[in-house]
């Protein structure tokens, strides 16, 4: 009878397909992400009230022009990225003004030569 194998990282081996499977299959069903937990708004058209969900909470947020506060930067979402507090950032102008500067100091040396 034909068997079929697979490669373990973890024991750095060759292992039988179903005792690799039973080993390495996520867990059988969908995660379901739950409901938000209730809170009260405290500004907005919803000040002292309740949001118990989250199609209720993305309302209000919209309704009030409010955004969420979350672990992202700053620089990734004002302006599309182009804020001077963005440390990758490199203007338009600085980038031209490091061209021309590398291309005359190129010619320069070029016409010493």
């Amino acid at each position: 009878m034909r068997k079929r194998y697979r490669y373990d990282a973890v024991t750095k081996s060759v292992i039988p397909l179903d005792k690799w499977l039973r080993k390495n299959r996520e867990p059988k069903g969908h995660y379901i992400i739950p409901d938000i937990k209730p809170y009260k708004a405290v500004t907005g058209d919803m000040q002292g009230k309740w949001i118990t969900s989250r199609k209720q909470h993305r309302e209000f947020l919209k309704r009030n022009d409010l955004i969420e506060v979350g672990n992202e930067k700053s620089y990734f979402t004002k302006y599309g990225g182009m804020t001077p507090d963005n440390p990758n950032l490199v203007s338009d102008t600085k980038r031209e003004e490091e061209i021309c500067r590398t291309l005359k100091e190129t010619m320069h040396q070029l016409q010493s030569k």
